[in-house]
């Protein structure tokens, strides 16, 4: 990752060879490796920090399309779906793909993502934002309607982004092993009762429900306060724990 002036962002992809970066121009990828991180370089006659992006830089230069959850939301549903290295997860819903990130960044080379989506455009725009950072070997997308049965009993941990979440807990359900979480993320409560309340129709253990707000802080010296970008809402998570034995 290169910063240059007022802190903008350039992705530049591992490949060894010369690619081209928009606004940027041509790069050769090749000669930056040979840098150690921090260090500063000189590409097309202008200066850069060189440094190696972060989860949180990789969210925050996304592609956007439909919905993007973002990182203040992604990280605590992968928090208490508790995902780890080698988790199969089930998702639901593709969005831009920034959940996708978070989870693939979780499970590593030995976990999966399968993530079902039922309109092309919305698993494209998912694949360029993940191929864009490498993760794409453990990423399974599948173009269908994720509210039908998928499987049984695979899946670890699974999560929702749909308008109708209680559509899928059925088949949700069926995916999770006995014990497995699952988390829906919705941007009304409306949507929110309604996916509790047939959740608890079925052999669910409703968790909790929650919001997260982010304020930020502006430091400066003698002149530190809140930024004046207010903690907006964004969406409300549901956690439930899957009950019953296999089938």
């Amino acid at each position: 990752m290169l910063i240059g002036e007022n802190e903008r962002r350039y992705f530049i992809p591992e490949s060894g060879g010369t690619v081209r970066i928009e606004g940027l121009g041509v790069v050769d990828s090749g000669r930056l490796a040979s840098y150690t991180e921090g260090e500063r370089v000189t590409v097309a006659g202008r200066n850069f920090i060189l440094l190696r992006p972060t989860l949180s830089d990789m969210m925050s230069y996304l592609e956007r399309g439909p919905q993007v959850i973002l990182e203040k939301d992604a990280s605590l549903i992968a928090h208490f779906l508790d995902v780890r290295c080698g988790s199969t997860v089930l998702e639901i819903g593709a969005g831009s793909g920034s959940l996708s990130l978070l989870l693939l960044h979780r499970v590593g080379a030995q976990g999966r993502i399968i993530t079902y989506d039922n309109r092309l455009e919305h698993l494209s725009v998912a694949r360029s934002n993940i191929e864009r950072f490498g993760l794409e070997n453990s990423w399974y997308p599948v173009l269908g309607d994720g509210r039908r049965f998928v499987g049984s009993s695979f899946a670890d941990a699974a999560c929702m982004d749909i308008p109708d979440p209680w559509n899928a807990l059925r088949t949700c359900w069926d995916a999770l092993r006995p014990g497995g979480m699952l988390a829906s993320y919705s941007p009304t409560v409306n949507q929110t009762e309604q996916t509790v309340t047939e959740a608890l129709k079925l052999p669910f253990m409703f968790e909790t429900s929650f919001e997260v707000m982010l304020r930020r802080i502006v430091v400066s010296p003698g002149a530190t306060r809140h930024s004046f970008e207010g903690p907006g809402h964004t969406g409300y998570i549901s956690l439930f724990r899957r009950l019953g034995g296999n089938k």
